[in-house]
């Protein structure tokens, strides 16, 4: 019976940590300013101009043409196909072009 006890108080000290931790005091520190200059990171999107060769899939093309800021798989999938709508639940035909998605940060508003 003390076990048992002992281990529903012990959870509930873990639930109220990690609710603290969540929603607590500690995410309300990053509201404080700091001295660090902040540049606002503005996504930029570009473009490839790639023609469909026989046995290339997404993954072949997002591999070939890498973009310089890391993204997820469908981040980028998102992207392509909102350059690519014609593409959407249909397979790529060889000898077609499509739009390749590269993705680059600008750093604009910087401020001191």
């Amino acid at each position: 019976m003390r076990f048992l006890i002992a281990s529903i108080v012990l959870l509930l000290i873990a639930f109220v940590i990690k609710v603290d931790l969540q929603e607590g005091s500690l995410p309300l520190a990053s509201f404080y300013a700091s001295s660090i200059p902040s540049c606002d990171e503005i996504p930029q999107e570009s473009y490839v101009v790639v023609k469909i060769q026989q046995g290339d899939t997404i993954y072949s093309l997002f591999s070939a043409t890498p973009s310089p800021v890391k993204t997820t798989f469908p981040e980028r999938l998102a992207h392509f196909y909102k350059l690519n709508p014609h593409l959407n639940l249909q397979p790529l035909v060889p000898g077609d072009t499509v739009f390749v998605p590269i993705i680059s940060h600008a750093k604009e508003n910087c401020t001191n």
